[in-house]
């Protein structure tokens, strides 16, 4: 069996962290194989399983890429996580419908793509006072902001440039990302495995270690695990690996994104973790597929 580890040109060779699925889907007689997503020469339909894992260039080459997933869905092999999850994870706009269904997620407004919408005024509709924006297509921080209302008009061109390509979303700042950090709880097969927090350098609120984050285990609560587990069965289908991003608040786990699309899923911080992963994607090679 043939797997791509469905990658970027940055990181052609994978992320460090993803260099020890290779080996532990070897020992399960899986070759798992790097490949550049925008490659042209890239022979897609010789893999039995694609898993995605670091095209972190994707929010800056949407239509690119969205051309490049209908063109494997049309013809190529499997997803794992499967196509219908990736889909729906690729817009962070699923946490509206996330919200809906009962889960816990920090307060947000939605702006539609090319909308030309008062932030402020939005959000002074809900009592926030300082806000966090971000794309509702991206990754690793791309494209955030936070600031005060009474500043937000120094964002005005930031946001109408944001809203070109995809809609926005608008949350309150909250504190407990720096005094607490954020927490990540990872699941293989729906199987809880492991949790870190993460924690923004000082002064800072974005806890991606390319603005100076930290990344440290933890020892989840079962509370938290009950929580990120709840988001991961309103997904359309239960994902082979998923990360739950989220702050606690009041007590509360709230969640603040559910990755089933490319998400780091920090391997090196727990023993079993690769191994995990790796039969996650054996078993998922068993099941039907589904395009």
């Amino acid at each position: 069996m043939r797997v791509a580890l469905v990658t970027s040109d940055a990181l052609p060779l994978l992320h460090e962290d993803d260099r020890m699925l290779v080996p532990a889907l070897a020992e399960l007689g899986i070759a798992g194989q790097p490949a550049v997503w925008s490659d042209a020469g890239v022979d897609w339909a010789a893999f039995d399983a694609l898993v995605i894992r670091s095209p972190w260039d994707y929010f800056l080459r949407i239509a690119e890429f969205r051309a490049w997933l209908d063109a494997r869905r049309a013809s190529g092999p499997r997803f794992c996580n499967a196509i219908e999850i990736i889909a729906w994870n690729f817009d962070k706009q699923y946490l509206v419908e996330l919200a809906a269904a009962g889960i816990r997620v920090i307060p947000t407004i939605v702006v539609s793509q090319r909308d030309r919408p008062d932030i402020a005024a939005l959000a002074r509709g809900r009592g926030w006072n300082e806000i966090v924006i971000k794309p509702t297509i991206a990754g690793g921080g791309h494209g955030t902001r936070r600031f005060r209302l009474d500043g937000a008009e120094h964002h005005r061109d930031a946001i109408a440039r944001t809203l070109v390509d995809c809609g926005l979303l608008v949350q309150p700042f909250l504190p407990e990302i720096m005094s607490e950090g954020e927490l990540s709880l990872m699941f293989f097969d729906g199987a809880f495995s492991h949790a870190v927090r993460k924690r923004p350098a000082h002064g800072d609120y974005r806890v991606q270690g390319q603005f100076g984050g930290t990344v440290e285990p933890v020892d989840a609560r079962a509370e938290w695990v009950d929580a990120a587990r709840a988001c991961i069965a309103a997904a359309p289908a239960l994902p082979t690996y998923a990360r739950v991003d989220g702050v606690v608040v009041d007590g509360h786990f709230l969640l603040m994104e559910l990755e089933v699309f490319e998400p780091l899923m920090f391997l090196a911080h727990h023993p079993l973790a690769a191994e995990r992963f790796a039969r996650a994607i054996q078993l998922g090679l068993r099941a039907p597929a589904m395009r």
